[in-house]
């Protein structure tokens, strides 16, 4: 595996040789473990490697909210510990390519980053209860001003009669004629050759949908 394998391209390069910082490498957060990241990164051996790293104190106060700080899915500057007991340090997060989030439950105006730097997200419902044309709706909002690709899946199939399915995913093709939506059965392994078709190399994507309506049997199977 590589960088490019995980999203890297020439704009973050750029953007990573503008920062000039020493004694740091590219990496992306796969993580957030409120105190620390989970980050990928390649080490002198040219070896895909995972630490743990933190958030430096210039990073967390250069940042005017909580939707600057690093998220997940965000590529940036890690200065690695020099020996064991050192902690590896985020010095500098790199501009965002798309950005999907979301406003705060509640009353709250703040902005929730849910991940950075996807390419493809993926809604998962179904044509029975989970099925809310507006909840769609709003998906596509924010996934249209994420700057993503939208896909959706109709899934848990093997449960309702094909006209049932056929509408579900029709009524959500006429709200936004730019999201690809597909039919699937993740306990009859229909759908994953749908999401092999968008895992390509460079290629970050994410799921999103109600519990229970099959996203963890779905990425179990990947």
């Amino acid at each position: 595996m590589t960088l490019n394998d995980l999203g890297w391209n020439p704009d973050f390069q750029n953007a990573f040789d503008a920062l000039s910082l020493e004694n740091c490498v590219p990496a992306r957060l796969i993580r957030d473990n409120k105190i620390s990241y989970g980050a990928l990164f390649v080490d002198a051996d040219g070896d895909m490697c995972e630490r743990e790293v933190v958030m430096s104190g210039k990073v967390y106060h250069d940042a005017a909210t909580d939707a600057e700080l690093p998220a997940v899915g965000d590529w940036v500057a890690l200065e690695l510990a020099k020996d064991e007991d050192g902690e590896n340090m985020i010095r500098a997060r790199l501009p965002r390519q798309t950005c999907f989030s979301r406003k705060l439950p509640g009353k709250s105006t703040m902005e929730q980053v849910i991940a950075a730097n996807v390419t493809v997200v993926v809604v998962v419902t179904d044509a029975g209860s989970d099925f809310n044309p507006r909840r769609m709706e709003r998906y596509f909002t924010l996934i249209r001003r994420s700057g993503s690709k939208a896909v959706v899946l109709v899934n848990k199939s093997d449960l309702f009669v094909d006209e049932q399915n056929q509408e579900a995913a029709d009524l959500i093709r006429d709200l936004s004629e730019d999201a690809d939506v597909y039919i699937t059965s993740a306990v009859r392994n229909e759908g994953l050759e749908v999401l092999k078709k968008y895992l390509q190399p460079g290629v970050s994507l994410t799921m999103v949908g109600s519990s229970g309506v099959g996203k963890s049997t779905m990425v179990n199977q990947l």
